[in-house]
């Protein structure tokens, strides 16, 4: 590789950007004015709720209040647990989103005609669900105990509720951070049709004439797109936390890192897509179509990825917004570091590299008409 002929394509792509100022915008300010105008538009809803369940009471009401909620499948026991510490760990990594805790003599309080309390821990960093997971805990609480004998009008089991990581259960704490991977796919929009623009205008064919080589071109092109992105994100960043006020409790160092990951991995993904692609146009399209749309409903920002269908989870799998998702939010909300995130970290990283070496590998110095 020439270090040489490297530094003219970046010194060409940065000059182009300066002086482009729509695509200067496009990679730098509108994904901050996007995530102030989505904040407020979004906001939606849950299906099956994964319960953690630290029984102290171990008693046969206990057990069968435990059955009855999760009889048909709405709510999931997903872990036994066994302190704070356990329902602390599990909240944090996602494994669950509601703690049970059920404390002793609890069936000598019901069937005694007392209050039973239970206590529910709810993983405030996803408010809109939480709202919901309480409302229907609830409602089931009250319905069994009413089947036990009790009065439905002064139920004898009382639910008390926590919320943790966003008390006040703002929606905006939850959405904001996860609009940021949505907002960020701009600049692999504007990557899309600089990569496009060249074969479109016929100055690749130029490109094509000198002995610049596939690795020099394609690393002069994603760098300076890297470095925009990550400008108009620390922008967004300080839009979330300024304006919206939604607490950053993790290490922005941290931060930093992931927003790395997840430009390299969607602008990867888009340097491989741009590269089959001859026009503007339909490179706006194919990326609207691949990365916007699908991230907005199927990568976990307002709805829980549907495990019941296969399409989805696939979709998902490819999608960098997925794992970019429980960044955020992690980062922002249960200050999760990057041993607690290595997983989605790692996944995003071979989401970057495997496209980027196929680009590598099916470059060619040629446009075909």
């Amino acid at each position: 590789m020439s270090l040489h002929r490297l530094w003219a394509i970046l010194r060409k792509e940065f000059r182009h950007i300066w002086r482009d100022k729509r695509t200067l915008f496009l990679v730098t300010l509108s994904p901050a004015i996007m995530l102030f105008t989505f904040a407020y538009l979004f906001a939606l809803e849950t299906q099956q709720v994964r319960v953690g369940v630290w029984d102290a009471d171990q008693s046969a009401l206990s057990r069968q209040f435990i059955v009855r909620l999760t009889a048909d499948g709405k709510f999931i026991r997903a872990a036994n647990l066994t302190g704070y510490d356990s329902i602390y760990r599990e909240l944090q990594s996602g494994a669950i989103h509601l703690a049970l805790v059920i404390p002793p003599h609890f069936e000598a309080q019901f069937l005694a005609g007392e209050r039973a309390p239970l206590q529910a821990i709810v993983d405030g960093s996803d408010p809109v669900n939480a709202s919901q997971t309480i409302a229907r805990l609830r409602e089931r609480a009250v319905a069994f105990s009413a089947r036990e004998g009790g009065d439905a009008r002064a139920p004898l089991i009382e639910v008390a509720t926590q919320a943790w990581y966003n008390r006040e259960l703002d929606s905006k704490f939850s959405m904001v951070p996860g609009l940021l991977p949505i907002v960020l796919i701009l600049p692999s929009l504007a990557f899309a049709l600089a990569l496009t623009r060249e074969k479109e205008l016929g100055s690749f064919e130029t490109l094509a004439t000198t002995p610049i080589r596939a690795s020099e071109y394609l690393l002069g092109k994603l760098l300076p797109y890297i470095a925009f992105g990550l400008l108009s994100a620390l922008v967004a960043v300080a839009v979330a936390i300024l304006w919206f006020h939604v607490p950053l409790r993790g290490a922005p160092l941290d931060l930093l890192a992931f927003i790395l990951l997840y430009l390299f991995a969607s602008l990867g993904e888009t340097m491989f897509i741009a590269n089959l692609l001859t026009s503007q146009g339909t490179a706006m399209r194919v990326i609207l179509l691949i990365f916007f749309i699908p991230s907005f409903f199927m990568t976990g920002i307002i709805l829980p990825i549907d495990t019941r269908s296969g399409i989805a989870q696939i979709a998902a799998f490819f999608l960098p917004a997925t794992q970019f998702v429980v960044m955020t939010r992690g980062v922002f909300l249960k200050a999760m570091d990057l041993p607690a995130l290595w997983l989605q970290a790692t996944y995003l990283l071979a989401l970057g590299a495997v496209p980027t070496l196929l680009s590598w590998l099916t470059f060619k110095k040629q446009v075909d008409y």
